[in-house]
């Protein structure tokens, strides 16, 4: 049974039950000691010969009697009978299915009567000589009544007088039954058809605020198992089927996330073996090469055997740098490590970092200017990791340069909200071209895509700087600016600023 069949059944059932209910303990109650209670009722409201009924049809027609018929006048003088006109026929009718016989009088004088005079004696056996004398008159004695109404128009007296002296199979009328139980049916009735009414429209409008939101989810179902995870489902009303909705289209977008970063591991994991799979397989080509050649007497001097052995072990020092980078970035990539954070003036951290690799700078023909502001940059940072990206930075620096010196520019600004720190590291190298620019900290990534020049680096170290970037809440970005500019943004708490200043390594 679907949740339409039963909404409506229930409202059917809220309506049928307690009728059901009740009418049985009514029939229960009729049946019992209680039943002579609605005898008691049915005979207050009984009517014996149809006497009321029959004086309330008098008061009713007397009106329209009079102004159809005997109120009509010919020379100012009101015409001596009564004529059948449509209304005189309808009293006629009524009273005669009654066992009623009537007169009418004008001052007195008969003008229209059914009666015979053996109704008369009746009437007076029953009336006495009220009959004559009464204005107004109501008797009743076994089958035997008789009405009697006095009417006034101006100076003229009409009268109807009605006896019924047989017996009819309607001798007694209850209005009970004839009348309030006919309007009690009616009410029923009218009570049953607007429960219809009402049950129908109240059961489409509770089943389509439900069916609506079901159907809804329905189909964000079936597109999430055909895969479609970018279809939201639509439905803005606060109820509680907009707060489900609303944690489905959470868990759509839950699951598109997680798709999507499953979707990116998969690509970052070919990518990888991709990259080693090539890096290793250069230095290892190389060096059975050089191997071959020592074995089949190729190198026959001492001088050329040292050549081939400086080329094996520099082959063979590639590959442990690659090893190494390679087991740095999965360390750094593995959802165990942890970063031991602590401290630090990021400006103090800085300049005690190019005091010590100051030497090392003017071997490799590097001129550092080192500019800051004249405060305070209070971060929390690992230091032995963040001083292997200022290493790989430098590092890329200088393998990359065109020319036989680099000019490096490290400069810390606050962020416009005072929230971060900003660190430019900018070189006046070639840079890379626009569309490598986002592509450059990815793990095995180089601009040169014939990957060669297997000499010149791995394409770890960037994506190594990236991961230790994102591993202390900050953001990388690579720009082209001279030569090319990288922008670390690190989280800082406020402190005033109060000028610049620039030191050179």
């Amino acid at each position: 049974m679907t949740i339409k069949q039963k909404i409506r059944l229930s409202n059917v059932l809220m309506v049928c039950i307690p009728i059901l209910f009740t009418a049985a303990v009514i029939v229960i109650c009729l049946h019992t000691s209680l039943g002579s209670y609605w005898y008691t009722l049915e005979s207050m409201y009984s009517d014996e010969n149809g006497i009321q009924f029959a004086q309330s049809i008098i008061y009713t027609y007397q009106q329209e009697l009079w102004e159809n018929n005997w109120g009509q006048e010919e020379n100012g003088e009101v015409i001596g009978e009564i004529r059948h006109s449509e209304e005189m026929n309808h009293l006629e009718n009524k009273l005669s299915g009654m066992g009623y016989h009537f007169m009418i009088t004008k001052n007195g004088n008969p003008v229209y009567s059914n009666l015979s005079d053996q109704d008369m004696e009746v009437a007076r056996s029953v009336a006495g000589e009220a009959i004559d004398t009464a204005k107004t008159l109501t008797a009743s004695r076994h089958e035997v009544s008789v009405i009697k109404n006095t009417f006034y128009y101006g100076d003229k007296v009409f009268c109807i007088t009605a006896v019924h002296r047989e017996a009819v199979d309607n001798g007694v009328v209850s209005w009970l039954k004839n009348y309030i139980l006919k309007y009690i049916q009616g009410f029923v009735l009218l009570f049953a058809v607007l429960s219809v009414c009402v049950n129908g429209i109240m059961s489409w409008w509770i089943s389509k605020s439900i069916l609506t939101p079901l159907s809804k989810l329905s189909l964000g179902t079936k597109e999430i198992r055909e895969g479609n995870l970018d279809r939201p489902v639509e439905y803005e009303k606060e109820d509680e089927f907009g707060r489900v909705c609303a944690d489905f289209e959470e868990m759509r977008a839950y699951l598109k996330e997680s798709v999507e970063q499953r979707l990116l591991g998969e690509k970052r994991r070919k990518e990888l073996i991709t990259g080693i799979s090539h890096d290793l397989r250069t230095p290892l080509t190389s060096i059975s090469g050089y191997v071959d050649g020592l074995m089949d007497g190729i190198a026959d001097t001492p001088e050329k055997q040292m050549r081939y052995f400086l080329a094996i072990k520099t082959r063979t020092g590639n590959m442990i740098s690659l090893a190494e980078s390679l087991s740095e970035y999965c360390r750094l990539d593995s959802s165990h490590f942890r970063y031991h954070l602590e401290p630090a003036d990021l400006k103090v951290f800085l300049k005690n970092y190019l005091e010590s690799c100051r030497q090392e700078a003017e071997e490799q023909h590097v001129e550092i200017d080192f500019i800051y502001e004249k405060e305070e940059y209070p971060v929390l940072i690992d230091q032995r990791e963040l001083e292997r990206v200022f290493d790989n930075l430098f590092t890329n620096t200088v393998r990359y340069r065109m020319e036989d010196t680099s000019h490096v520019c490290i400069t810390l600004n606050k962020g416009m909200e005072g929230t971060v720190v900003e660190i430019v590291f900018g070189d006046d190298g070639p840079g890379v071209p626009e569309q490598s620019l986002e592509r450059i900290f990815d793990s095995f990534y180089r601009v040169d895509d014939s990957r060669k020049e297997t000499g010149k680096g791995s394409g770890i170290g960037l994506a190594v700087v990236k991961e230790i970037i994102l591993g202390h809440g900050g953001s990388i970005t690579a720009q082209n600016r001279e030569g090319l500019r990288i922008l670390i943004q690190l989280p800082l708490r406020n402190s005033p600023s109060v000028g610049k200043e620039t030191q050179s390594f």
